[in-house]
């Protein structure tokens, strides 16, 4: 894969700006990196902490040749990106279906937009990724509880670039290998919830049991109650 680096000081988002910037054309491999997010987004509609100075934001545009799910390619940058970590010597542990977790909490999250043609495929995909290297100052408080950094001490735009540098590298060697899902081991091994009670929304209805697996679909297998459940999306809460 070949990639265009695009580099800007403040955005509202990048994976926003991207996507416009796919609407007008821009080629497959297109990155754009900001210091800072003033209005970062996750899954769910929730917003994503993103201050100047702790961490990297960034976003790939792709327009695949082949149809590939949505859930593929965000489990498939979650393992580059644990690749990556680990290469620091960092623990870390994926939580289903896209966060990362370093110290038992939340260090790192992507969010996977884009257009998809009547035939399943995409008209260009934008994979927006974001790392708390270290943890900012002034965090909000209703974040202290939940948010964690990959390292302990606080990092610099260098740093951040050659974090960047490697994690291309990791993403470019799993795109390769996409069709045939060849991440899809890594991903199961890499996750924290296997073996742990869980809650999640089934209709407006919440619904507990034990995660137990993921299927090659990137569903989670939930164990209720009632029998087993296969979860395309939403989220699930340790109890």
């Amino acid at each position: 894969m070949r990639y265009e680096i695009r580099h800007i000081e403040s955005i509202d988002s990048t994976n926003t700006a991207l996507k416009r910037a796919a609407k007008d054309g821009a080629p497959s491999g297109t990155v754009l990196v900001a210091d800072r997010q003033t209005a970062g987004r996750g899954r769910l509609g929730r917003s994503f902490y993103s201050p100047a100075g702790s961490g990297l934001y960034v976003s790939i545009l792709l327009r695949p040749a082949f149809i590939v799910s949505p859930a593929a390619l965000t489990c498939m940058s979650a393992v580059a990106l644990a690749d990556v970590i680990r290469s620091y010597g960092r623990e870390c542990s994926i939580k289903w279906v896209n966060d990362i977790y370093c110290n038992d909490k939340k260090a790192a999250g992507i969010l996977t937009e884009g257009t998809v043609l009547s035939d399943g495929s995409f008209a260009y995909a934008v994979v927006g990724i974001g790392v708390n290297l270290s943890l900012p100052p002034n965090v909000p408080s209703e974040l202290e509880p939940i948010l964690s950094a990959v390292f302990d001490t606080p990092t610099d735009l260098a740093f951040r670039d050659a974090f960047l540098h490697r994690l291309l590298e990791r993403f470019a060697f799993y795109w390769d290998r996409l069709p045939d899902l060849s991440f899809w081991e890594t991903y199961n091994a890499l996750q924290n919830c296997f073996g742990r009670r869980v809650s999640f929304l089934d209709g407006n209805r919440v619904e507990t049991g034990v995660a137990t697996g993921i299927d090659r679909a990137f569903r989670l297998i939930v164990q209720t109650e009632y029998g087993s459940v296969a979860l395309e999306r939403g989220e699930v809460t340790f109890l």
